[in-house]
């Protein structure tokens, strides 16, 4: 299929997700993942369970902005409902003793948190890299060849990253109002911020939110792939385009 035909809403392949050792493609209908293991590539090939719930949602605005990222990553995204699910304020109340302490806890999350992201997780941010590297090639319509794959740019304008530069002010914001309902803050910023990710991405608005993500991308967590990586990428890819040609021929 050429996407520069048919266009970035006519892609076979609607997304991807690296892992510290692997890339993930998925498609309407299944999620192809690609494992580097002593130097040789892997797939396997899984079939999404048919939802006409989820099917449905996918067409109502709003609504979609839930459903959507959950079919690319269920088993995070039930993690992330059931962890801002816990009532933790009833668990671990809070007094005034704790205010000092909190803030130089957050402090030193927010010093920690970037090293770790930089510099312990390379592999994945390769992976990462591999990942926009080929979707790039194949969305501009060429062949999935090591050669372009490995010369195209780490930084998507479809990568989780702007929806979540999107997000976050919206998270904060909602914050003042619905603090103590952080599932429905996250639900709602989710559902809010990909309404705007989807307009912004078709009129071309919002290029402030893109560069910060583009910085983002670029510096922090995608880093440049190896040969084998590359590898990972072409073959898990191809594979999703085939399935979905094959989909498309019955």
């Amino acid at each position: 299929m050429c996407a520069k035909e048919n266009g970035v809403s006519d892609l076979a392949v609607l997304g991807g997700r690296a892992h510290i050792n692997g890339i993930t493609f998925a498609t309407g209908k299944y999620v192809v993942r690609g494992k580097l293991k002593n130097g040789t590539v892997t797939l396997k090939v899984q079939k999404l369970p048919e939802s006409r719930l989820l099917e449905a949602m996918d067409r109502i605005p709003f609504v979609r902005g839930i459903s959507k990222p959950a079919k690319l990553n269920w088993n995070l995204f039930l993690f992330v409902v059931l962890l801002l699910a816990i009532p933790w304020s009833w668990i671990f109340p809070a007094n005034y003793a704790d205010v000092t302490v909190s803030v130089w806890s957050m402090l030193v999350v927010y010093g920690v948190v970037p090293i770790v992201l930089i510099f312990l997780l390379k592999r994945l941010w390769q992976f990462h890299g591999a990942e926009h590297k080929a979707f790039n090639v194949y969305t501009s319509g060429r062949q999935l060849l090591t050669g372009p794959v490995q010369a195209a740019d780490r930084v998507s304008g479809r990568c989780g990253t702007n929806l979540v530069v999107i997000v976050i002010p919206i998270y904060f914001l909602l914050s003042f109002i619905l603090y103590q309902f952080p599932l429905l803050m996250y639900l709602v910023s989710m559902s809010v911020g990909y309404e705007i990710f989807n307009w912004s991405s078709r009129q071309n608005r919002l290029k402030l939110v893109f560069k910060i993500a583009a910085i983002i991308q670029r510096y922090i967590v995608t880093k440049e792939p190896n040969e084998a990586q590359i590898r990972v990428a072409i073959a898990a890819l191809s594979r999703a385009i085939e399935l979905d040609q094959d989909r498309s021929a019955k």
